[in-house]
């Protein structure tokens, strides 16, 4: 069972944010090298976009981040 499922509902949080405020959702991002390149110059603000496809009625896109210190 995942942290966010229950018995009446599979992945709440994407039921409510998803289809009723329109937020995008990033998950299972591997921010190790972001991480990393932070501690080395001591410095751990960076923009991050991450911009989906147009995709006209789907419920996910594929994405292409970008960190940007």
């Amino acid at each position: 069972m995942r942290p966010n499922e229950f018995d009446h509902a599979f992945q709440p949080l994407h039921q409510v944010v998803i289809p009723h405020i329109g937020l995008f959702v990033g998950e299972l991002w591997d921010l190790d090298a972001i991480a990393a390149d932070c501690a080395a110059d001591g410095r751990y603000d960076f923009w991050l976009t991450a911009a989906p496809l147009p995709v006209t009625g789907a419920v996910g896109a594929p994405v292409n981040p970008i960190a940007v210190k």
